[in-house]
């Protein structure tokens, strides 16, 4: 049992801290992202045969968001239980 709350308060832990990384723009992470999104879809496109424009779905912001509801969600899973455990 122990090592099932342990491997979750690590998997809990590195997804907020990844998360933070990219909605706070830690050395440019979410415009890398994007960058790395719209090479993507231009690959896609071309290997499909679409010479037009192609639908962008996610810019840095929408990959700044993406990291905070996942830093909200893997902080708050650590700090939900410890907050039950404290108060009793």
């Amino acid at each position: 049992m122990f090592t099932v709350i342990l491997l979750l308060l690590t998997l809990f832990l590195t997804s907020g801290v990844c998360g933070l990384w990219v909605a706070l723009n830690v050395r440019e992470s979410a415009v890398r992202l994007e960058r790395w999104h719209l090479r993507n879809l231009d690959l896609r496109a071309q290997a499909a045969g679409h010479l037009g424009p192609h639908d962008r779905l996610l810019t840095a912001t929408g990959f700044r968001v993406a990291g905070g509801v996942l830093a909200l969600l893997g902080f708050g899973m650590i700090l939900a239980p410890l907050t039950a455990a404290l108060l009793g």
